[in-house]
């Protein structure tokens, strides 16, 4: 019976050793869960323990729900931020339809950006750009906010069934 007792407090010891935090396992999630339906919009950060003077490259991304039987086909939408926190350097061109952005708005914290394909975006991160990290906490001070989400082809209005997480997220470094 004493064995027993033993036997069960090593393995309640062993248990609770596997539990603690490994760093490598206690990371941001790249993406939040994908909805069944609907469209989800999240931004992502390249990295998240960037120090002032850095820079880190920032990503608005869409997925599509699992049963979502539509292609993205147009899309509006802004990314806000603080600029003491975070300072606009350069958008990063992607080559999939067409892509625009206005940075006019940096300097006072905010970039719009939209695009269109008519028959369906197949790179899903709707704006990426380099930041120059000022201070810490610059995670906290991302918002996105999207004005219009339509499917390509039927046109359909996915704006209405559209989830954005009020939280960032971490792009591996080999997307």
């Amino acid at each position: 019976m004493r064995s027993a007792r033993i036997f069960v407090l090593l393995a309640l010891v062993v248990s609770l050793a596997a539990c603690e935090d490994d760093p490598l396992k206690s990371r941001l999630p790249e993406s939040p869960p994908p909805p069944a339906r609907g469209v989800q919009a999240f931004v992502q950060v390249s990295n998240t323990e960037a120090k002032p003077g850095d820079e880190i490259q920032v990503f608005v991304r869409v997925q599509l729900g699992t049963e979502t039987n539509a292609k993205l086909g147009s899309y509006t939408g802004r990314l806000a931020f603080d600029p003491g926190v975070l300072a606009f350097k350069r958008e990063v061109k992607i080559d999939d339809g067409l892509r625009v952005s206005n940075p006019n708005g940096a300097t006072a914290g905010e970039i719009r950006f939209a695009g269109a394909s008519a028959t369906g975006f197949n790179d899903l991160t709707l704006f990426s750009a380099v930041f120059e990290v000022k201070k810490t906490g610059y995670m906290d001070v991302l918002k996105l906010t999207m004005e219009e989400l339509s499917a390509a082809l039927t046109l359909t209005d996915l704006y209405q069934e559209l989830e954005v997480p009020n939280r960032v997220f971490l792009r591996p470094s080999a997307n």
